[in-house]
């Protein structure tokens, strides 16, 4: 196995500073993401990406970066998991509460503090496949009226339920493309 880009612990990646909120009305040119698919598809489509994320974790190269500064596929996976937990709470908290404001939450910070790469795969496999879990079942509770319930992001950016979930779809979709290379 090629160790080269294999670090002992996870150390920041290149640095992303693109607003990836446009995904929530058009399509990611990277990963072809599509939005606007029915609210009735969103527990699916993320239970859909469990067994795919189970075979990226089971490869023997999983904590392998394909180049110094970017994730390997384990960092990804972590990510996703996070996105998960950090996302479900603020569908929950969306859901219970009169258009909330959200904790700001640094992705890369947390890969560094949380030492993605030194994580144990089957672990990751394991409490991602519960966190979705969770979080489908979360999507299927909702009613028409809640997809509509807003909250806001730290940096003011509007959310309805409907398009963070949207955006967290994304977030699967393209972190999935970028594991399975």
């Amino acid at each position: 196995m090629d160790t080269a880009h294999q670090p002992a612990h996870s150390t920041p990646a290149r640095p992303d500073t693109r607003d990836w909120t446009f995904v929530i009305g058009e399509s990611c040119p990277d990963c072809g993401f599509t939005p606007g698919q029915p609210h009735a598809t969103v527990a699916e489509r993320l239970r859909a990406s469990v067994p795919r994320w189970q075979a990226v974790l089971a490869r023997p190269d999983v904590a392998v970066r394909p180049e110094p500064d970017v994730w390997s596929p384990l960092e990804y996976a972590c990510h996703v998991l996070d996105v998960t937990r950090v996302f479900t709470t603020r569908v929950e908290q969306m859901r219970s509460l009169d258009s909330p404001t959200f904790r700001a939450w640094d992705g890369e910070q947390a890969a560094v503090e949380g030492d993605y790469n030194a994580r144990d795969p089957r672990t990751v496999a394991s409490d991602q496949m519960i966190a979705t879990a969770r979080a489908a079942e979360l999507f299927e509770a909702l009613d028409e009226d809640a997809w509509h319930r807003p909250g806001l992001r730290g940096d003011g950016m509007r959310f309805t339920i409907a398009t963070l979930a949207e955006y967290w779809l994304h977030e699967v979709q393209h972190h999935l493309a970028d594991a399975e290379r």
